[in-house]
């Protein structure tokens, strides 16, 4: 009788595991798509004093664009990280007055608070090009529901810099629908 029991338990478990994995597989989002939001300029108008100064971009959001062939009519982005950051100095050449950057989005949507997607801290003077590093718990897919976001890249600076400084970045997503 024991036995009986503990098969029918035993079956059972089985099968609402099984029922479970298969629900999750036919909801899991089924296309994946690189975004890029490319050669991206951030204008710090001078005079810059040490430590933040934000810069920002109004990106629009079109999923028809994006998409391209694969959109269709109701399609929404289920799953959206960041997988790459680079931001290079256009003027001055290097990095030589900064020392540390961090990319966020940010809404006009009072629902969504402003998320840091990835950072590089310290940056060597000399370089001319750096690659943040994303952060693992960073999900930004609300955002791409959104129509426009701001791409904001706030960099520190070392001292005082009475200059203009002018920063391109390009950010590359993996999204799922």
């Amino acid at each position: 009788m024991k036995k009986k029991i503990l098969l029918i338990l035993t079956s059972a478990v089985v099968v609402i595991a099984l029922g479970t994995w298969l629900m999750k597989l036919l909801n899991a989002p089924k296309n994946t798509k690189s975004y890029t939001l490319n050669e991206i300029q951030f204008d710090y108008a001078g005079p810059l004093f040490q430590g933040s100064n934000p810069a920002q971009y109004v990106a629009k959001i079109d999923l028809k664009e994006i998409l391209g062939d694969d959109y269709k009519e109701g399609v929404k982005i289920k799953n959206a990280v960041l997988k790459n950051a680079t931001v290079q100095s256009v003027e001055p050449a290097s990095f030589q007055d900064i020392n540390a950057l961090v990319f966020s989005f940010a809404s006009d949507n009072p629902d969504l608070s402003m998320q840091e997607l990835a950072v590089i801290n310290p940056i060597k003077g000399n370089s001319k090009s750096v690659q943040l590093k994303p952060s693992k718990e960073a999900n930004v897919t609300d955002y791409f529901a959104e129509k426009q976001i701001y791409v904001i890249l706030d960099a520190s600076f070392v001292k005082d810099v009475n200059a203009n400084v002018t920063l391109k970045g390009s950010f590359e997503f993996e999204l799922k629908y």
